[in-house]
């Protein structure tokens, strides 16, 4: 996985109405192997950030993220990294919680978006 570009928007843009960084990442080889589909990630992931289980995404509830995790085929390296950038801020301290990961529309690469403080 590559960061290909980081931009930082220090208020009102077009993703949200306060400040938010955005990654765009090239997924690689990663791109064929979203979270379920890599024996022991998810366990070992939640093993470094358990406090990823009180992550609603997007059912809006607790426990939502790890059951995109685990669901299907599980979910994929940029939506993965969006909550650990949340995670890792909250247990500093911060009160973030917005996120969203979308394609570019280039075959591998997404937009990681999230607040930040």
């Amino acid at each position: 996985m590559d960061i290909v570009e980081r931009r930082v928007f220090r208020g009102p843009n077009h993703y949200a109405l306060f400040r938010v960084i955005r990654l765009t990442l090239n997924l690689g080889p990663l791109e064929q192997y979203p979270s379920a589909t890599i024996p022991g990630f998810n366990d070992q992931l939640l093993a470094w950030l358990p406090s990823l289980n009180e992550h609603g995404c997007s059912y809006g509830e607790q426990g939502g993220f790890v059951r995109r995790l685990r669901e299907n085929e599980g979910t994929w390296m940029g939506h993965i990294l969006e909550h650990m950038a949340i995670e890792l801020q909250g247990l500093t301290g911060a009160g973030v919680t917005f996120g969203k990961t979308r394609g570019t529309g280039l075959d591998g690469q997404y937009h990681v978006i999230y607040s930040y403080e």
